[in-house]
């Protein structure tokens, strides 16, 4: 195998990623039959599953962008994908053999037993790929070459942090520039190749597979003459926005009638990773409801039997994209007038909060009900904590970013509180580190860090001394 034979039939890698899915599918469902069915069994189902199952994750996937070949692929996001496809195939086999009416316990354990094994082995799969062909492009194989225009801060960046990533194959042959190559050359280790005008008969001498040209947005002149240079050239042009200089939430491309965009402060939660996030939030917020349905019954109890009025508390909060929500906690105060409008903190030793309210503070039981909200689509698990309408009012112009808080659905926990980030938000500073934290979550967004979040709540546990 050559080192350009990989790079020139990317089709083949593509092939084998497919036909990898569509087997792992398959040995799933005979190990799952095998597992849950008697030794022996006929296999009826078997024969009349998988064929389904194969066409929907091969369609499935397909149409999520799975199969592209590209190199910007995080392995979260094909983890994502593969969630999101995997969990539709068993969804629709389920609701199938629901609808013929023969779906039973036994059947349930082999679908799920099925979306277990096949999911865990498809992304055991796509690490162990990931990984050969990481290794294979630092030994030169599957490269494509790069030059970029010009070398100014923007360019250098780029080339920087392409050499720290020699796993992705993308080797920056140079710069080409009109100033000075010696200056040039000394502030940067990378060549200097020529001038601008001398890239297209070098690119197409060397066989350049792509131009990266870095500039900054007012430079709309330069880069009209770079692209009048390159106009007889076969390689890929890419223009770099500079968008270091801003500071943003998850920049990424667009097209809206092939009219490209960059867009500046996406949610993550888009596409496929917004339904990977609503399914783990229905998922698991039934399950724990059914876990801890007896424990929000006798908590129920002890607050209408600790003081008079409502067993829960009920207040407007902003939500997904800063729409008006109501979230539900069980009460932990007496009832008392509050004027329109207004929203006084709780105090350490608030003479408001009952008894049964304090423990139920302390321990965090009192956010219980937010689960329902979850079922109901108003919260997830994860996220950002929503905050009464009127904090919102008085930080959003205090706290740079703020706002962007509300690109994702408020969470019962989040990054900021299991960091130990709870209790009174009486300064601008104790608020600003929350958003610090709320921000990194939205930009780090994966279904892995939400476990990680869910589990690090459960390890720490719910009681806090700030929690009053």
């Amino acid at each position: 195998m050559t080192r350009g034979f990989l790079r020139d039939h990317p089709g083949l890698l593509v092939l084998a990623k497919r036909l990898s899915d569509l087997l792992v599918l398959w040995a799933a469902a005979l190990l799952s039959h095998a597992i849950v069915y008697a030794p022996g069994s006929e296999m009826p189902l078997l024969r009349e599953a998988v064929p389904w199952a194969m066409v929907v994750v091969a369609v499935g996937l397909g149409e999520m962008g799975l199969y592209r070949t590209t190199r910007s692929t995080r392995l979260m996001r094909e983890i994502e994908m593969l969630s999101a496809g995997w969990m539709l195939s068993m969804g629709l086999l389920a609701a199938y053999f629901w609808i013929r009416g023969r779906l039973d316990v036994q059947l349930l354990m082999w679908l799920a037993l099925w979306l277990a094994a096949g999911w865990s082995g498809s992304v055991a799969l796509r690490g162990v790929s990931r990984s050969l062909m990481g290794a294979l492009r630092r030994r030169g194989f599957n490269q494509r070459t790069v030059v970029i225009a010009v070398a100014s801060e923007l360019g250098r960046q780029v080339a920087r942090q392409l050499r720290e990533r020699p796993d992705l194959g993308i080797s920056v042959v140079g710069y080409f520039d009109d100033r000075d190559p010696g200056r040039l050359a000394a502030a940067d280790g990378a060549p200097v190749l020529g001038s601008v005008a001398a890239m297209c008969d070098f690119v197409d001498e060397k066989g350049i597979d792509q131009v990266w040209i870095a500039l900054p947005f007012r430079a709309e002149a330069r880069i009209r003459e770079i692209l009048h240079n390159l106009r007889h050239s076969t390689a890929d042009v890419c223009l770099v926005p500079d968008v270091f200089q801003f500071s943003l939430l998850n920049q990424s491309l667009d097209e809206v009638a092939g009219i490209p965009l960059v867009a500046l402060n996406p949610s993550p939660l888009q596409g496929v990773s917004g339904l990977v996030k609503a399914l783990e939030d229905r998922v698991l917020a039934l399950a724990i409801l059914l876990l801890v349905s007896p424990l929000m019954l006798l908590v129920a109890l002890a607050v209408r039997l600790d003081s008079p009025g409502p067993v829960l508390f009920k207040q407007r909060r902003r939500g997904l994209r800063d729409e008006t929500i109501e979230v539900w906690k069980f009460r932990t105060m007496r009832a008392h007038f509050q004027a329109p409008g207004t929203y006084t903190l709780a105090t350490r030793h608030d003479a408001r909060v009952t008894a049964v309210g304090a423990f139920l503070r302390r321990t965090s039981l009192d956010e219980l009900p937010q689960f329902v909200n979850v079922l109901q689509g108003r919260m997830s698990i994860v996220g950002p904590r929503p905050y009464p309408i009127e904090i919102n009012n008085e930080y959003k112009d205090v706290i740079d970013r703020y706002m962007l808080r509300h690109k994702v659905k408020p969470g019962i926990t989040g990054w900021a509180q299991v960091n130990g980030l709870r209790g009174a938000l009486d300064t601008p500073g104790k608020m600003e580190r929350r958003v610090q934290h709320d921000l990194y979550y939205i930009e780090n967004w994966s279904l892995w860090f939400d476990l990680k979040i869910i589990a690090l709540t459960i390890v720490r546990g719910f009681v806090h001394e700030n929690a009053y």
